[in-house]
């Protein structure tokens, strides 16, 4: 029998106890799913389920889409080394998909601690309000959140040459918006790793969100303006790393670049701050 799920499980950046505790929690989520890893060492305590996955040492990019090679199920999802997830998360998305042929993906919306309480009720949406969802959530970016699609509704490398994870999970997630409707469902995510989004992520999110912004397919004006803000608010970040390293100058290049992007989003205290730092800058430059 086929199976009804492939999951790829990420091992690279992460631990061999945190790939045992996200292993741990995987198996089993789905019965007679397709465990898959890759980049796992030798030494990593893993199950007999899991089918260990010797690809060579390439891009991020390139090692996602060449481990979903190996995916056979008709739903796939892939997980970070350093998630970990709570009983029967995945097989709510799952259910999901299976009972409503015209999703072509659902998304974990919201993720609490295992003994917390989830109060959102499960949602639909398709094209453009899908868009400015995910546009506007800032989880999407922190965790997969099991993020489960449709394998035949993309192409069979379906992740772009970008490098960090989050910015890679960003724009699949906008490229299965294209596709058709999408659910979101409240999982629980039991608990998870900090994620520190470094100045290489920030950049990767910036040429994301500048590809929705110019891309001529997209002509809704809400879906751009929520794009610009995130993009607004991610040239202050990257401001901001910039001000901590003292390089005052460049810092407020990108202060000035994120007024550009979004000048609606700057106004009454966060024009005020702004203002404040350039401020400062000219005084310490």
């Amino acid at each position: 029998m086929a199976p009804p799920l492939s999951v790829v499980l990420i091992a690279q950046q992460a631990s061999d106890n945190q790939l045992a505790r996200a292993a741990s929690s995987l198996e089993g989520q789905v019965s007679g799913a397709q465990l898959l890893v890759t980049g796992a060492s030798a030494s990593a305590p893993l199950g007999p389920e899991w089918e260990r996955l010797e690809l060579a040492e390439t891009a991020p990019h390139e090692l996602r889409n060449a481990a979903l090679a190996h995916a056979t199920a008709p739903f796939v999802t892939v997980v970070e080394g350093h998630e970990w997830f709570g009983p029967n998360s995945l097989q709510r998305h799952v259910e999901s998909l299976r009972d409503q042929p015209e999703l072509v993906a659902s998304y974990g919306r919201v993720a609490v601690h295992e003994l917390g309480r989830v109060r959102v009720r499960p949602e639909q949406g398709r094209g453009g309000a899908v868009f400015r969802r995910l546009l506007r959530e800032k989880h999407l970016v922190a965790a997969s959140a099991a993020l489960i699609w449709r394998r035949e509704a993309l192409a069979a490398a379906p992740y772009p040459e970008l490098t960090s994870p989050p910015a890679l999970r960003l724009a699949l997630a906008l490229e299965l918006a294209r596709a058709g409707e999408f659910a979101f469902h409240a999982t629980v995510v039991a608990e998870r790793d900090p994620e520190q989004i470094e100045l290489v992520v920030l950049e990767e999110f910036v040429r994301v969100l500048c590809g929705v912004i110019y891309d001529p397919a997209l002509q809704d004006e809400k879906i751009e303006e929520r794009a610009r803000v995130r993009l607004a608010r991610y040239l202050v970040a990257i401001g901001k790393l910039h001000y901590r390293e003292a390089d005052y100058p460049r810092a407020g290049r990108f202060f000035d670049e994120a007024v550009k992007a979004a000048p609606g989003y700057f106004k009454g205290r966060r024009y005020q701050f702004l203002n404040f730092v350039k401020t400062t800058l000219n005084r310490e430059s």
